[in-house]
Order: structure tokens, then sequence, then C-alpha cells
């Protein structure tokens, strides 16, 4: 740390090597499934540490470390909200072993974007964070800002929408 203070970059280097893991797991936990996000967002937590050397106090490195981390995730994931939320091919991960079943797969990835796209944006949000990238409904409601019992039941329409839409279509469902 010493090092790091006088701006010896072999101070920087130890920090980098000693913290790497522990902002890579903060950020996992964040922005689950954005792996080049984590590496990005780890970078520019070191760079702000470098700019602010002289600032940190030794004993709390790790707990500046972790709420800077913490804090750009949050920019990161409210940047991706005004974007829209990506839903890709792969949203529906079913075996294709034939053309005409990779043709149906199209057809019901098609099928859920265009249900999703019929939710509001929050609800949207919610569905893609649980079912696209595993988020806990906990933790997605968490980061959203929702109550828990909130999010369960907006999920619960988002899942009763899909099933509607897709069975219009022909697709049939096991009883819940």
């Amino acid at each position: 740390m010493q090092r790091l203070r006088r701006g010896d970059p072999a101070g920087l280097e130890a920090m980098m090597d000693r913290y790497t893991p522990y902002l890579s797991a903060i950020a996992a936990r964040v922005l689950p499934g954005r792996p080049q996000d984590w590496e990005e967002l780890t970078a520019d937590v070191f760079l702000a540490a470098w700019e602010n050397r002289r600032k940190l106090q030794p004993e709390k490195v790790k707990g500046w470390l972790a709420v800077t981390m913490r804090n750009r995730c949050i920019n990161r994931l409210r940047a991706l909200r005004e974007e829209e939320l990506p839903l890709e091919e792969d949203l529906l991960t079913l075996s294709a072993d034939s053309p005409q079943r990779a043709l149906e797969d199209q057809e019901a990835a098609r099928l859920v974007r265009e249900a999703l796209e019929t939710l509001d944006r929050t609800d949207r949000e919610l569905f893609v964070r649980r079912y696209y990238y595993g988020q806990t409904v906990a933790r997605a409601a968490e980061e959203m800002g929702l109550n828990l019992s909130t999010a369960k039941s907006r999920l619960r329409r988002g899942r009763e929408k899909l099933k509607e839409l897709l069975g219009k279509a022909g697709y049939e469902f096991e009883a819940d």
C-alpha cells in the first residue's frame, strides 16, 4: 500500500494481484453472465484507486474497492436498462435435431420475444433477469428496488402471458 501511495506502479500491480478475484466476484453477482463488463469495470476500479491513491487508507482499501465496484456495476445496470434489453435467439435453448425442429425453435423464440415486448419495461427487465440471466427473484427484486412479493407476482403474470401467446400459436404445456 505504501508503494501505491508513493505512485509506484508495482504497488498498483500488487493491489491488482490481491483484489482482482474479489472484485470480479462482486461484479459477477451484480452483472451475471457479462464477463466482458466484469473485466472492464475491474480495470476502471483499479484506475480509480490509482487516481485516489493518496486518499486511500490502508485499513479501508478492501471496503473502498468493494463499494466502488458495486457502484460502477449498478451504474452499468442502469445504462443497460436504457438500452433495449437483449433478447437473443438462444433465449429458448431447445435442441435442434432436425431442420423442422430448428424452424420450430426459431418460431418459439420469436413468439417469446413478441410476448416479452408486450410487457411493460419493468416486467420485461425482471423476466429477462430471472429467466435469461438466471438471477434469483430476490436479487433481481433488490437490484430493481421491487418488493419480493411484487416481483414474484409480476413474473407469474409474465409467465401466464407467455403461456397464453404460445398456446394460441399451437404450443402445448403440461399442467402446472
